[in-house]
């Protein structure tokens, strides 16, 4: 009997891991790399606000880029974990940040064209196809890795952001990077631009540099922020058990591997550039419903799963047809779910006053990565009963909608300079 080739040779066939203690093992290495994101979510976090967003970035993606390309020629499954791990660390700080470092130098209406053009979705299609083309892990784990070249040229050109300069009273340097911006975005550069952000004019410029080390317990320091801080984590929580869940169990459903994956990541692009129209062209669509629409779809999708699967089909044909509306259905719901990642990257960049911006997105990762964490264990329940996952995430969903319905605030359009009312929330007397 001739046995169907895999459509991709892992990193499971090199190293025959594929039953007992080698399987488990197999299973601990992508875990692994969940725990490097959970690590760097709380390590870079406080780095890249006590020392700057360009330095750490810069450092970040090189070791990622380095290990990266590292892992592919691991000897054994034991150190290709430690790459992981570390690569995991990296991954943590693009998200973090990186993505404050972008975000501080664009303009409040372009925020979401970033998030709209610059995501999951076209990096899952171009990942996957790196994947088709490779066909084995060594070859893919080296090229994805080089792909993230063109991004160490970008950083080395742009100063450090403004924006943190300034919330350590670092004026001139902040003059200065605003004056490379300026050349750089070829318009003219005016002094009063840093100047009118609360800070002292030139001749009377006299204040401290402020080297307080922010932590976690910032942002715990007044009622208001410490609010926030537990809506917006806890929708990244959520967001995060509900997308790795349905993700994974993805894999239980039936259809071809590589077509699903890339219909999967078409729909994610395409969902991305509705969210941008219906910012540009409905003012009122504000970080709310960028949060709750999507909720509600991807409710809907997966109770209309659950039924499709409780719903016993007459014939082979009728299996067929079923089996093929779950499939299209459950891309649908997960491309809503990646929706909802929109909005919790907006509201935790917008909310947090600068100087604490890392550490409060930081923070927020960290909960989402203890939700991927547990987001494997949703998997497993598709075998005690096959719509059980989808009964969870629906559940998790209804949860985070009533949170953001009830406590989310609306941060659209907020400038992300440091305002007297942040100063008061984010600062806290040694």
């Amino acid at each position: 009997m001739l046995i169907e080739p895999a459509p991709f040779h892992s990193m499971v066939q090199d190293f025959e891991m594929f039953c007992g203690t080698a399987a488990y093992d197999a299973a601990w290495v992508a875990t692994i790399q969940f725990i490097g994101v959970l690590v760097g979510a709380i390590v870079y976090g406080h780095l890249g606000d006590y020392f700057g967003r360009k330095p750490v970035s810069l450092f970040g993606i090189t070791v990622g880029i380095g290990f990266g390309v590292a892992s592919g020629f691991a000897p054994t499954w034991q150190l290709f974990a430690v790459f992981l791990f570390i690569c995991g660390t990296s991954v943590a700080c693009v998200l973090i940040v990186f993505y404050a470092y972008i975000l501080e130098f664009i303009e409040a209406e372009q925020r979401v064209f970033l998030r709209t053009f610059f995501n999951w979705g076209y990096a899952r299609l171009i990942f996957t196809l790196v994947c088709f083309l490779c066909g084995y892990w060594r070859s893919t784990a080296i090229v994805t890795s080089l792909l993230a070249l063109p991004v160490l040229p970008v950083i080395l050109v742009l100063p450090e952001s403004p924006k943190w300069y300034l919330t350590k009273n670092r004026v001139r340097e902040a003059r200065e990077a605003q004056k490379r911006v300026a050349w750089l975005s070829g318009v003219p550069y005016d002094i009063e631009e840093v100047d009118e952000q609360g800070e002292e004019k030139p001749e009377t410029e006299t204040k401290v540099q402020d080297t307080k080390i922010y932590t976690i317990r910032d942002l715990f320091a007044s009622r208001a922020i410490a609010q926030k801080t537990i809506v917006v984590g806890s929708l990244w929580f959520s967001t995060s058990l509900s997308s790795f869940g349905a993700d994974l169990n993805s894999g239980n459903l039936d259809g071809n591997f590589y077509m699903s994956q890339f219909v999967s990541a078409a729909a994610i692009a395409l969902s991305k550039i509705s969210i941008f129209l219906l910012d540009t062209y409905w003012p009122s669509f504000d970080r709310r419903r960028l949060h709750q629409f999507p909720q509600i779809v991807m409710i809907a999708c997966y109770t209309a799963i659950m039924v499709l699967m409780v719903t016993p089909s007459a014939d082979c044909a009728g299996q067929g047809s079923r089996n093929l509306a779950i499939i299209i259905i459950n891309i649908i719901g997960a491309s809503f779910i990646e929706l909802t990642w929109d909005a919790c990257y907006l509201v935790a960049a917008e909310i947090f006053p600068t100087r604490i911006r890392t550490i409060g997105i930081g923070t927020c990762s960290l909960l989402a990565r203890i939700g991927a964490l547990l987001a494997p264990q949703m998997a497993y329940l598709s075998d005690i009963y096959r719509p059980a996952p989808y009964a969870v995430v629906c559940s998790i969903g209804v949860i985070s909608l009533l949170i953001s319905c009830f406590f989310l605030p609306n941060t659209k359009g907020r400038d992300l300079a440091d305002s007297e009312e942040e100063g008061k929330i984010g600062k806290v007397e040694a």
